[in-house]
Order: structure tokens, then C-alpha cells, then sequence
């Protein structure tokens, strides 16, 4: 089994100023300020989330906080862990711009309107299942099928840090044992906008060795 936290969302009226797991707003830095910049734009990227690193999901580390943020075309992600290296180029502001969540400002109004948000979370430990793969696959010349658990879908699946991916199609983990899964969102039930497509599902696996990221995107 692996430990998991399951999220619910708790949205802040006020500014959220201590490090702690949080999802929008302005990041609160550990270390000096490191606002990721997209390469083909040149802009700041968007801010998505930072996430504490916890023990108890994560085991011993170097890393304290990870940072998640994306690309105005919401095509490619970047990660920024604190203390560490940091391999993408960025600039020391405090700003920039970040997730929003869509309402009615007014009664009246037909259509929504993109409005800034922050959102800190309760935290639930649970565990998952070890990963089984759905579909069957080839070792070597021997084809193997995995059983799955009568109830694999339902433990695995919601918005969660850490535990097992509840992919929709894709059937890979990281090789690498230092890899681990950082987050699972999935963007029909967050109260936040994501662009992961048709009711899409967010996969942002973490290197626990040097903060690197890998990110699989799913949708219908």
C-alpha cells in the first residue's frame, strides 16, 4: 500500500503568507523568490500550487516545498523545489500571475467571470493500492495480466498528493524508484480553473533525488 493524502479544498479570503500546502495566490518562498519563466513567450508562468513535501508521504529529503507552474498555453509545466538547483531559468519576483476560479459577479449576468482565488487544504492520510496495470503487457515474450482489486478505482481516484495514479488511459510509472507521485487533480471536481482538455486528469510525478518533474495529461 502507498500513503496518500486525499485534499479538500478550503477557499481564504485573506492572503495566505505562511508556507504551507496551498493552491493559488502568490507562492510563499522558503528560499529567495524563483518565479519560473516560459521559454517561448518569455513571461512569467502561471502559478498553480506548492506543496510541503511531508515525511510521511515523501520520506527523508532535502526538498521542503515544491512549487507547480504552468504555461499560458497550459502545455508545459515546471516545478520548483526548495532548497535546490534550479535548471530553468527564472527571475526573483514576488508576483505574477496565478489560477483563477469562474462566477456570476452579478445575478444578472449570462456569462461567467474569471476572478483570482486561494485555496488552503485539509489534508486526510489514507493509502492506495500498489499500481496494477489495467491492460495486459509483454515481459520478455510472455504476456502478463495483473489482477486489480474489485475496488482499485474507486480507493484510487480524486484529488489527492501522493499514493498511486488512477490513470484513464496511460498504463506507465516512472522507472525509477526515486520518482514519486506529487499530485492527482483532476479538473472536473477542483473549484479552480485547469486546462487539462475534455474532463481532464492532472499527473505530476516529483524526483525525490533532484526536484525534477514529470507531468501526464489525460482527458476524454
Amino acid at each position: 500500500m502507498i500513503k496518500k493524502y486525499t485534499i479538500e479544498f478550503i477557499e481564504e479570503k485573506k492572503k495566505v503568507e505562511k508556507p504551507i500546502t496551498k493552491f493559488g495566490g502568490q507562492p510563499v518562498w522558503i528560499d529567495k523568490a524563483q518565479w519560473p519563466i516560459d521559454e517561448e513567450s518569455g513571461k512569467p508562468m502561471k502559478f498553480i500550487c506548492q506543496i510541503e513535501l511531508n515525511p510521511e508521504i515523501f520520506g527523508d529529503s532535502e526538498l521542503k516545498m515544491a512549487y507547480l507552474f504552468v504555461s499560458k498555453g497550459w502545455n508545459n509545466y515546471v516545478l520548483i523545489c526548495q532548497p535546490s538547483e534550479i535548471k530553468v531559468i527564472t527571475k526573483e519576483k514576488s508576483d505574477g500571475p496565478s489560477i483563477c476560479k469562474m462566477v456570476k459577479k452579478r445575478a444578472s449576468d449570462i456569462f461567467l467571470s474569471s476572478v483570482k482565488c486561494e485555496f488552503t487544504v485539509n489534508l486526510t492520510l489514507g493509502e492506495d493500492y500498489n499500481f496494477v496495470h489495467q491492460e495486459p503487457y509483454f515481459v520478455g515474450d510472455e504476456l502478463v495480466f495483473e489482477d486489480t482489486p474489485e475496488d482499485y478505482g474507486e480507493v484510487l481516484n480524486g484529488n489527492k498528493i501522493g499514493g498511486t495514479p488512477l490513470f484513464m488511459s496511460c498504463d506507465d510509472l516512472p522507472e525509477e524508484d526515486t520518482w514519486k507521485l506529487l499530485l492527482q487533480l483532476d479538473a472536473t471536481t477542483v473549484p479552480f480553473e485547469l486546462n487539462f482538455g475534455d474532463a481532464g486528469m492532472g499527473f505530476f510525478f516529483i524526483n525525490m533525488k533532484n526536484g525534477s518533474l514529470k507531468f501526464i495529461i489525460e482527458s476524454c
